[in-house]
């Protein structure tokens, strides 16, 4: 067993990270961290400090706080890197909690990552496609219709609810074969941590 499995066997990694010399930034309600598995530098994680099943089902009196630290977090990336591409499983296959019922848990989480890859294509051929205009309207499509979905930001906010079985680490998947990584994905297997070292030294005057 891995030191990275070791360390979430018995707790959601998102409650109690496992490394928290990943942290970048902190609010009172969520984290930036620099993520495990960056197969491009600067790959950063919003986090919900508790328990929130997705970024959608944040909390209303929390909301301005999440929306303010994703817009900093894209247009930060877009500084340094040139381009940010956002995505979550909301509800969809995160925070896999080894156990021997092999359960489930959810937890907000949102993937910032600079890349301009367009992944909502590749999506549109499985999933049908709901246009959003903010995030704000992520968490109203939510309230009306609360099933796992896909959530987009590649140029474009889309939501694609899932009715059908998705790959483990689908968004991440198809993030990394866009340039041409096929094995990346699996953020077990390459942690990437040069990567993880490299995006903390660059980013860490800007948070």
């Amino acid at each position: 067993m891995s030191y990275i499995e070791d360390n979430i066997i018995t707790d959601c990694r998102f409650c109690i990270p496992p490394d928290k010399d990943r942290i970048i930034y902190e609010t009172d309600n969520f984290y930036i961290m620099l993520s495990l598995g960056a197969f491009v530098e600067g790959y950063l994680l919003i986090n919900s400090k508790t328990h929130h099943d997705c970024c959608a089902a944040i909390d209303e009196r929390l909301a301005h706080e999440f929306d303010t630290l994703f817009h900093y977090t894209q247009n930060t990336l877009r500084e340094v890197y040139g381009a940010c591409l956002c995505y979550e499983h909301g509800r969809a296959g995160a925070c896999l909690q080894f156990s021997e019922a092999n359960q489930h848990c959810y937890h907000a989480h949102m993937h910032c990552v600079p890349l301009s890859t367009q992944i909502s294509t590749d999506i549109d051929a499985v999933f049908t496609r709901t246009t959003l205009h903010s995030i704000e309207d992520l968490r109203e499509q939510y309230y009306l219709n609360p099933k796992p979905y896909l959530f987009v930001d590649d140029g474009q906010m889309s939501m694609y609810y899932i009715n059908k079985p998705i790959r483990k680490q689908y968004l991440r998947h198809l993030a990394s074969n866009g340039i041409g990584l096929q094995n990346e994905w699996n953020w077990l297997a390459h942690p990437n941590y040069e990567n993880i070292t490299r995006g903390k030294n660059k980013l860490k005057n800007y948070f």
